[in-house]
Formats: structure tokens, sequence, C-alpha cells
């Protein structure tokens, strides 16, 4: 049908993709990720993530190539970036918590407000384990 419209119109297909089709293309890559987004505050952290992921990219690629990228300074934003993380970490656990729900956290995060071995239990893991076997 939209061949048709072309041919009707009689004008040439500009050759450029729409966001969509490159959107596409792009999913099949391995180091791409979907993301649904139901809030604003979701397009804000993409945009704001995507950009970060960028940034450290370079950063990690330059320190110690450029005289202003000293290891120090690198290692230092690297820190505050995985303090940033485990603050969300964090703050996902305290909502959660909140409305009465089970929190999952991210592959290689804890549940911040789990009790003692409670996330190893959930998950199956050897702590869990070996904490139940001493107890019985």
């Amino acid at each position: 049908m939209a061949d048709n419209k072309l041919e009707s119109s009689g004008k040439k297909p500009s050759g450029k993709q729409s966001w969509q089709d490159r959107k596409l293309k792009k999913v099949v890559r391995d180091d791409i990720d979907v993301i649904s987004r139901k809030t604003l505050d979701q397009s804000d952290f993409i945009t704001m993530l995507n950009t970060h992921d960028n940034v450290l990219h370079r950063l990690r690629m330059t320190m110690g190539r450029n005289k202003n990228i000293t290891f120090e300074k690198a290692q230092e934003f690297i820190e505050r970036s995985q303090q940033i993380r485990e603050e969300i970490n964090l703050l996902n656990a305290e909502m959660c918590e909140l409305m009465e729900w089970d929190y999952t956290p991210p592959r290689g995060f804890i549940n911040p407000l789990a009790k003692n071995g409670e996330e190893e239990e959930k998950r199956g893991g050897k702590k869990a384990m070996s904490t139940a076997a001493a107890q019985s």
C-alpha cells in the first residue's frame, strides 16, 4: 500500500530511514538493550545513562593518555558511578518495601534491605544452603 502511495504521488523515496527502522537495525546488535519506559522519569534516566555510558567509555579509553585525566581522577569517577548505582538499588528496594512488593535486584546487586542471608535463600545460593544445614 505504501508503494502505491509513492507511485501515485510521483515522489521518490528520500533514502532516509525512519527512526523506527534505525532502532530496529540496532536491536539485533549484542551491545544494545531494549528498555521499556512507562514514565517521563524513565526517559530522563535513559538519556542520562546513554550519555554516562559514552562518557565512561571515553574516560576509560583516554585515562593515562591525556594529562588531564589521571588514573586517580578516573578511579574517583568510576567509584562515584558505582555509588550512584548502589543508591538507585537502595531507592528501588525502599519503594518496593513501602508498597509491600518483593524486590529482586538486578544481576550483580543484592537487596540492601534483605535480612541476613534472605537474599541468598531466595536465590537458592550456597550460602543459604550451608546456613540452613548449620541450623538443623
